[in-house]
């Protein structure tokens, strides 16, 4: 007797996988864009998006890690880093 077609299983996990990538390259920022941030923001949405690099350029234009974004129930760039893995995470186990 032959098993389930495991290819559903495969198409709807990596729809899910599709739609988390599509997420994060909604919350990233255009180059425009990240010129007219502060450093502190530019350092929030680079965690968000999980971008090491922009990080990077954003804490050496002293970009202050322990900043709130009041915006957004005052979470900090590491607790926006924490939270976006953690729903990726969440987007893949829940497949």
């Amino acid at each position: 007797m032959p098993l389930a077609d495991d290819s559903s299983d495969e198409s709807s996990q990596s729809d899910s996988v599709s739609e988390a990538d599509d997420a994060d390259l909604r919350s990233t920022t255009s180059l425009e864009e990240m010129s007219r941030l502060t450093a502190n923001m530019l350092l929030y949405k680079a965690a968000r998006a999980r971008n090491v690099a922009v990080m990077l350029e954003a804490l050496s234009q002293f970009a202050d890690i322990n900043w709130k974004n009041n915006d957004d129930s005052g979470r900090t760039p590491l607790m926006q880093a924490i939270f976006s893995v953690c729903m990726q995470r969440h987007v893949l186990l829940s497949v």
